[in-house]
């Protein structure tokens, strides 16, 4: 890593790259589902559109681009990661104010500055080799997109996805408000990402929401491309994107976050967009407002991401960065996410609602509702005990089930995390300059930091996603100081653990969501639908008979999303209202009537779910005096009810609206 001057031709231009990347996945399109090939619209707009803000953010703070490194990976990255970040701003502030309707109207003008800008690009004149390269490197990079592409626009089936990240956003449009429901403690807490997906829903509704995730996967994959550039410089190589292409495919994981609707792929986009900035930006000026902006938005995006920052801030100071730059940097980051902090404490009283309950309380959570989450969530520093704790780079490679959902790390990210941690050693070994050894330091730091946090809340393999990126992006920059056949056979390496990583995902996706025809345009999206939920069908009758002003109660089914109507749907960790009001009635006429008085207009019971939710959760389970008479009153509710669909084991009921003083059910 001696600090040595390259010519001009061995700069990386991403140009041909990134046209070999767009080339593949639209044409892979077409060849497997010309259909899809409109939706590639929700992607392209949304990152032009972030670009063209992130492009107002570096005109504003002229003096602030990192000068360090010559990268246009890099600026590229930084650019739409800041703008995304001021999209987000945008649309938070305008639906906290009730008028979402103007996150719509101010996106047409950084469009339009995007597309300036976009139109102003030069296509470089380089020798015929360094363009074949570079060609190259863009056909895997987009092989690699156009896998993710297809198997992210398919229909969601997905539990969390349908039970809240979709429905935020779908209820926002409908209401043009931020979401506040005390029975789902997810609108709770920072969802700023769930609120980015609304570009798409306006568009194609859930694809066009898993189009626009999508392109946060992408803007992910520049942001780590950036980073292995920062640092590999002096030296970048045309060979920088086919390694971090199969540096990030190895993880099987993180195919996942590619496809899934998880709020921790926005998190890493503004994660590994902040350590690229560290990265590059070693001397003055420093790019404090875009550090901030990254951090704000890793801190609006999920509860924990303020974890992230503090891991950010350590590893900012650790590479040197000046106190006042670090501290404006923190107060963008602050004035981001403070909105949320003040609407949690104005609900909840907790301002992390519900992190730190037995510390802060919180109003409605309770131990219950605690253990709950708890009981459904790996275990944490306090069950793993220290030998658990230093074992916990082997498990997750040997038991990965433990660890939640999607949560097969891969061997090539566990490897990156420990190299990562043992830079430090390694830099002084081999007698590194002062720059690399101060930024060996701060990746340390940083990965340590966020390792500390990530085990102290929950060890769910992807909460920890963010510094598996940066490690796996630091790896491939590594890698690129090699020459000859060495870097030659690091990347034949790192491309063969990405085609395993991509095989063992689709493996997966079709073991949980059977999913290879969908993806692949052999099924269509309503036999998908109708064959992976059971609730799919009455989703329907709901959407096509009933009243756009109804309002439903769920029994059971938690997952709301398809109905798209206003519905009170408590998640599995919170207390259903429904309890109360049970405890409150004297008969199933008067729990009707009751109803009727909540503005409930219609129940859906799905019979399966209520008892899987009643067993693993305790779902309106009643215990004391009364218990009996109370789970019996419960039971006979639907028969004071007027059915209006029964299929598959889920109903459709209609809530009486008059209640006879007798009690008899009134039409």
């Amino acid at each position: 890593m001696d600090a040595v001057s390259s010519p001009a031709s061995e700069l990386n231009q991403p140009v041909l790259s990134l046209c070999t990347a767009m080339a593949v996945v639209t044409f892979g399109t077409a060849l497997v589902d010309p259909a899809r090939i409109r939706l590639l619209l929700v992607p392209l707009s949304f990152l032009i559109t972030a670009f063209g803000a992130g492009t107002l953010v570096g005109r504003a703070v002229a003096r602030q681009c990192p000068q360090s490194t010559r990268s246009p990976v890099l600026e590229l990255a930084v650019r739409i990661g800041s703008g995304i970040a001021c999209l987000s701003l945008i649309a938070v502030a305008s639906a906290l104010c009730g008028v979402l309707w103007i996150a719509g109207v101010a996106a047409l003008p950084l469009l339009a500055v995007g597309l300036w800008e976009v139109r102003h690009t030069r296509f470089p004149l380089r020798p015929l080799g360094w363009l074949l390269t570079d060609a190259a490197g863009g056909l895997v990079m987009g092989s690699a997109w156009l896998v993710a592409w297809l198997w992210a626009t398919i229909p969601p089936t997905f539990f969390d996805e349908l039970a809240y990240h979709l429905v935020i956003p779908q209820r926002s449009l409908a209401t043009g408000e931020l979401q506040m429901t005390p029975w789902v403690f997810f609108t709770l807490m920072p969802h700023a990402s769930d609120l980015l997906l609304a570009w798409g829903m306006v568009m194609d509704k859930e694809l066009g929401a898993r189009a626009v995730h999508f392109a946060l996967w992408v803007a992910c994959s520049l942001a780590a491309w950036g980073l292995a550039e920062a640092i590999a410089w002096p030296r970048p190589s045309s060979w920088s994107a086919p390694a971090v292409a199969g540096a990030l495919a190895a993880s099987p994981m993180l195919w996942f976050l590619a496809t899934l609707s998880f709020a921790e792929t926005c998190l890493s986009v503004a994660v590994v967009t902040a350590a690229a900035l560290l990265a590059a930006s070693h001397t003055a000026p420093r790019p404090w407002l875009s550090l901030g902006l990254a951090l704000g938005l890793a801190a609006t995006v999920k509860l924990a991401g303020f974890i992230w920052v503090v891991a950010g801030v350590a590893a900012a100071l650790v590479a040197g960065w000046p106190r006042w730059d670090l501290a404006r940097a923190a107060l963008v980051a602050l004035g981001s996410v403070a909105p949320w902090w003040v609407r949690a404490t104005v609900h909840t009283g907790n301002p992390i609602y519900p992190m730190a309950f037995g510390l802060l309380g919180g109003i409605p959570w309770s131990d219950e509702s605690q253990a709950r989450l708890k009981g459904g969530l790996p275990a944490g520093a306090s069950d793993l005990g220290l030998e658990g704790i230093l074992r916990l780079p082997l498990d997750l490679v040997q038991h990965p089930e433990r660890f939640g959902s999607a949560s097969e790390v891969g061997v090539l990210a566990i490897s990156a995390v420990c190299l990562v941690l043992a830079l430090p050693a390694l830099s002084r070994l081999t007698h590194l300059e002062t720059r690399w050894r101060r930024l060996s330091d701060a990746a340390a730091s940083f990965i340590l930091v966020a390792g500390i946090g990530w085990v102290l809340t929950s060890t769910t393999a992807r909460f920890f996603a963010p510094a598996l990126i940066v490690s796996l992006a630091v790896l491939a920059g590594a890698l690129l100081h090699l020459r000859g056949v060495s870097r030659a056979l690091a990347i034949v390496v790192l491309l063969t653990a990405g085609v395993w990583g991509a095989g063992r995902f689709i493996e997966q996706q079709a073991a949980v969501f059977s999913s290879t025809n969908v993806a692949l345009g052999r099924e269509t999206a309503e036999d998908y639908l109708v064959r992976r939920l059971d609730h799919f069908p009455a989703a329907r009758f709901v959407r096509e008979q009933l009243p756009a002003h109804a309002r439903l109660l769920f029994i059971g089914e938690t997952r709301p999303y398809y109905f798209d109507r206003e519905a009170l749907a408590p998640s599995a960790y919170d207390r259903h209202p429904l309890h109360r009001w049970v405890l409150e009635s004297s008969s199933p006429e008067a729990l009707a009537a009751r109803l009727a008085t909540e503005g409930i207009t219609h129940v859906v019971l799905n019979v399966r779910e209520f008892k899987r939710l009643r067993d693993s959760y305790g779902l309106l389970v009643f215990t004391g005096e009364g218990a009996d008479a109370n789970d019996r009153r419960l039971k006979e509710l639907p028969r004071a009810l007027r059915t209006l669909y029964k299929e598959r084991g889920v109903y459709v009921f209609e809530v009486p609206t008059r209640v006879a003083k007798s009690g008899s059910v009134g039409s």
